[in-house]
């Protein structure tokens, strides 16, 4: 009798230990896929001496994606990944399609080396935008509703974990910190003082590039590849395997670059992800991002008068 009602206990006990087993691999995949399809393997490469053509790294990613893909139809216990990876595939895919339409004659017409900073910022984030929106009809394309890939406002009075504020408040009150000492240290570093009169006169312009920015950057490389990997790995892990993936793009490029600059960046897109998975939308982690581009671009644009 005892041997009998001990069975049902033991394959209980068998089917857990299973299910964090299939996590767990499902965990390391998710990790060293992303790594690969980051700037890591260049980054080590070019520390090592050896530095990669631009567009040898461009199909590297892509190959390396569409590998991933056709991994999870060869071992079927890593298809909850196969959304994930296929979204982050199309992302370079969608990033070539990018470069090859500002290579065109028309594009070079409207926003080439000719024109001025703020003609040829906004032609580069109308690209980042419309590469969002690409995006956006392949996960349609693929049955998803907007609210599966954050594509909504958003709850913004749900609370942010930890901080038993509502986002709608602790959303602002994180951003005022964060672009108070952005500011600050911005200024330190590069020694400059910039008057109110400097900033006015670019402010409109300065803000819709940053909204530009914020939109398509947190669709395009947080929104759409998430949307397809929190539910699969935990929210905790998505968000900081999301942040590093995006720190990482930005090692040899923009303010925040090398190694110092990856711990920043990861930290900010942790609180950037958190944001967006907390309240199902784009609101606040796009408001959170565009401020600290708004800084960005004022000394960006000053610097090029």
């Amino acid at each position: 009798m005892n041997h009998l009602s001990a069975e049902p206990l033991i394959r209980d006990e068998e089917t857990a230990h299973m299910t964090r087993t299939s996590r767990m691999l499902l965990i390391l995949t998710a990790w060293l896929g992303t790594l690969l399809l980051s700037r890591l393997p260049q980054i080590l490469l070019s520390e090592l001496g050896f530095i990669a053509p631009s567009d040898w790294r461009r199909w590297w990613w892509i190959i390396i994606g569409a590998v991933l893909f056709a991994l999870t139809y060869i071992w079927i216990n890593l298809k909850p990944l196969r959304g994930y990876f296929l979204i982050m595939t199309m992302i370079y895919v969608v990033t070539i399609l990018r470069l090859f339409l500002e290579q065109t004659s028309l594009w070079n017409s409207w926003f080439g080396l000719e024109k001025t900073w703020l003609v040829r910022s906004f032609g580069d984030r109308l690209g980042i935008v419309l590469m969002a929106l690409g995006l956006v009809g392949i996960l349609a394309l693929l049955g998803q509703r907007r609210s599966d890939f954050f594509f909504a406002f958003g709850n913004v009075n749900v609370p942010a974990e930890g901080m038993r504020l509502p986002w709608k408040i602790a959303g602002p009150l994180i951003t005022l910190l964060l672009t108070a000492l952005f500011t600050a240290g911005i200024l330190t570093m590069n020694s400059l003082t910039i008057t109110i009169a400097d900033v006015l006169p670019l402010l409109p312009m300065v803000f819709v590039l940053a909204v530009m920015n914020a939109f398509g950057e947190e669709l395009a490389f947080r929104a759409a590849p998430l949307s397809q990997l929190w539910q699969v790995i935990g929210k905790r892990q998505a968000i900081w395997l999301m942040a590093l993936w995006f720190a990482l793009g930005h090692y040899y490029g923009g303010v925040s670059f090398g190694a110092a600059g990856v711990v920043y960046l990861t930290l900010l897109a942790i609180l950037f992800g958190k944001a967006m998975v907390e309240t199902k939308g784009l609101a606040v982690p796009v408001f959170m991002h565009l401020w600290g581009d708004v800084v960005l671009y004022i000394i960006l644009a000053l610097d090029t008068a």
